[in-house]
């Protein structure tokens, strides 16, 4: 088995550059709910546009490109993710790729609930 690869699309209530600013962040990313202790890797960085990040782990790897579209007052982050399985993962590949789904989702649900909640408290701490 090869490759397997998910298109995600998911809208966030906040605007492009706050997306990006948060999204490519380290720091801010390491405290998204289920994300702790990854190391991500940003590469092909567009400021406020688009990147790829990349992320190691036991028996595959995992490539997301990232696109970000302005929808009004709200950006629309279309994500491309590739599980690229190594090792004995390969043996394992297609019988993963529903739990890789489901993974996907929730990732990103918890990404979009981050993003909402960092731009909110970037936000109150500037009206102060």
């Amino acid at each position: 088995m090869g490759t397997i690869t998910i298109e995600s699309t998911v809208l966030i209530p906040c605007g492009r550059p706050e997306v990006y600013a948060f999204c490519v962040d380290a720091q801010s990313r390491a405290a998204v709910p289920g994300q702790e202790g990854q190391v991500l890797q940003f590469q092909d960085q567009v400021p406020e546009r688009s990147w790829t990040e990349t992320h190691e782990g036991r028996g595959e790897t995992m490539i997301c490109s990232y696109v970000l579209y302005p929808v009004a007052d709200s950006t629309r982050m279309t994500v491309t993710s590739q599980y690229v399985p190594s090792g004995l993962g390969r043996l394992f590949s297609g019988a993963k790729e529903g739990a890789h789904r489901k993974q996907e989702a929730a990732r990103l649900a918890a990404l979009k609930k981050a993003v909402e909640r960092g731009v909110r408290k970037a936000r109150n701490g500037q009206a102060q």
